[in-house]
């Protein structure tokens, strides 16, 4: 009889390995610190919202959710490919809804659970997780994509640029962890609470992961981060003040963030939930990698 073990942060190695055997398409992508900073680290996740389902003490799936104000989200669930079309993950969905309902949630959205998310959406290469889904009620609202850049084959050099950028009056450099505080307070007053909350989380990366630009005067104009959403190699969010857009800003802290990936033996980089997909396939040869579902069902 299969029965729900809560998930623990020492579950995280074999809850790793659970994912590279049943995520076709990310296979070798999931890593424990990576679960542990986007399930565990996230401040909104409840205990409850996580757990193992296991039959004769062999875990067959696992579902992880989270709840921001009145809204649910699947963050990342799976069912062992030996044991689909068994009705354990509808069990498991009854069951997170059902938490999800009983503390107010009136909606809950597909894996778009920002911040602290591995994908912007259900890839639909997963076709029985799509289906799956279809068939409990959840509708899909809008595509968004991913991009990838190869690092291999370029250096992304950026003195001419920055020379250009000095003459004008920015410089561009790493965050530094006594910038947290302006960085933060100037995150929150040009940005979204999410992007805050994901550029941050950078500065718990060794070395941090994020490059901002300034002014002549030390104000922060401009930022990039990587490695706090998707997996490793993971880039934004990113932007620049709309004042100042159009001088290359951006173009060089984006190619700050690709060098500093290969240098530290990154192959490639995703860069997520792209908006402006010319820019990044201008700048660096960036083509799209994955398209995601975005959907949800009121509950």
């Amino acid at each position: 009889m299969p029965y729900y073990v809560e998930l623990q942060p020492q579950h995280l190695d074999e809850l790793a390995d659970f994912c590279n055997r049943n995520f076709q398409f990310h296979s070798g992508q999931f890593e424990r610190e990576i679960l542990q900073r986007r399930i565990f680290d996230d401040h909104h996740y409840l205990p409850d919202h996580g757990f193992l389902l296991r039959d004769n003490g062999t875990t067959v799936g696992f579902m992880v959710g989270v709840l921001r104000g009145n809204e649910g989200a699947l963050k990342l669930f799976a069912v062992d490919k030996q044991h689909r079309r068994s009705g354990l993950g509808s069990m498991m969905l009854e069951e997170i809804e059902t938490l999800f309902r009983s503390a107010g949630a009136e909606r809950v959205r597909i894996l778009n659970c920002s911040p602290c998310y591995f994908t912007p959406g259900l890839d639909p290469r997963y076709t029985e997780a799509f289906c799956f889904l279809q068939s409990h009620g959840y509708t899909a609202e809008r595509y968004v994509h991913n991009m990838e850049v190869d690092l291999t084959g370029n250096e992304f050099e950026t003195a001419h640029l920055e020379s250009k950028l000095a003459k004008q009056g920015f410089e561009i450099r790493r965050l530094e962890h006594e910038d947290e505080q302006t960085f933060y307070e100037w995150m929150l007053g040009t940005w979204s609470q999410n992007w805050t909350t994901e550029a941050c989380n950078s500065l718990k990366n060794a070395p941090v992961t994020t490059f901002i630009a300034l002014d002549s005067r030390d104000n922060i104009r401009g930022f990039a981060t990587y490695d706090v959403t998707l997996f490793r190699g993971g880039f934004g969010p990113t932007g620049v003040e709309e004042s100042l857009r159009g001088l290359g800003i951006g173009k060089v802290l984006f190619l700050r963030c690709l060098r500093d990936m290969k240098t530290r033996g990154y192959p490639r980089c995703e860069i997520a939930w792209v908006g402006p997909i010319s820019f990044y396939a201008h700048t660096a040869d960036a083509r799209i990698c994955a398209t995601f579902m975005q959907g949800s069902k009121m509950l």
